[in-house]
């Protein structure tokens, strides 16, 4: 849990697994069973409950944020069931304005959507369908965003090195808030959607070009 800190953690602690990874030995588990509603943790830190060490992104920040999932198993959301695997909290009580989550919806009619990654928050203009994300495989995501609560800011998604989704002109900080911090995990309704959802995590790297934040070039 090195480079993580577990403030925010909510229901369960993820817990450190070998066998399925993206890099390295180990990659976190994470695993919602019933009516649980969040196991997430926050960038930064020593792996402890403090938020000391938590990183903060401000009014015109730029870095490239990378992290690989794979999917075990997940009771997806829709419509009225946040289901987020990654968000830029702001230090605020409220919802996130940028966040991405797992739904399998295919919209009002049967037109467009389906189950994969979706966006969530104002600033990538609500819920709507990014890409198909299969089970039981590595994907792999970056994010190349400039902080603003100012609409002075961009996002560019990539999934398994593909452009997905980009936005400028945003406020990735609430407009009321200060900062932003990232939250990768699980963090949906329980009630709406219960069931057991599991992912692994593993390969997050914060840095300032593509390059640095580049997962290994295949999968162990």
């Amino acid at each position: 849990m090195n480079g993580w800190n577990t403030a925010g953690v909510g229901d369960v602690v993820p817990r450190v697994a070998t066998g399925i990874v993206r890099d390295g030995e180990r990659a976190s588990v994470i695993r919602l069973v019933g009516a649980q509603d969040r196991s997430e943790l926050i960038l930064g830190g020593n792996g402890g409950g403090s938020t000391t060490g938590m990183i903060q992104f401000r009014e015109g920040d730029e870095y490239y944020y990378g992290f690989s999932f794979y999917i075990q198993t997940m009771v997806y959301g829709e419509p009225g069931a946040h289901n987020l695997i990654m968000q830029f909290k702001s230090d605020d009580d409220g919802s996130p304005n940028f966040g991405l989550q797992l739904w399998d919806y295919a919209g009002d009619g049967g037109q467009g959507g389906g189950r994969g990654l979706w966006s969530h928050g104002a600033a990538m203009g609500g819920d709507r369908f990014l890409a198909p994300v299969p089970e039981r495989v590595w994907h792999d995501v970056v994010i190349h965003f400039k902080a603003s609560r100012l609409d002075a800011g961009f996002y560019e998604v990539f999934l398994d090195g593909v452009p997905i989704d980009a936005r400028s002109g945003v406020s990735i900080i609430v407009p009321s808030a200060n900062y932003v911090y990232i939250k990768d995990g699980l963090y949906r309704n329980g009630e709406e959607i219960p069931g057991t959802s599991e992912i692994r995590l593993d390969a997050a790297k914060l840095g300032e070009t593509m390059e640095s934040v580049q997962p290994p070039s295949s999968t162990p």
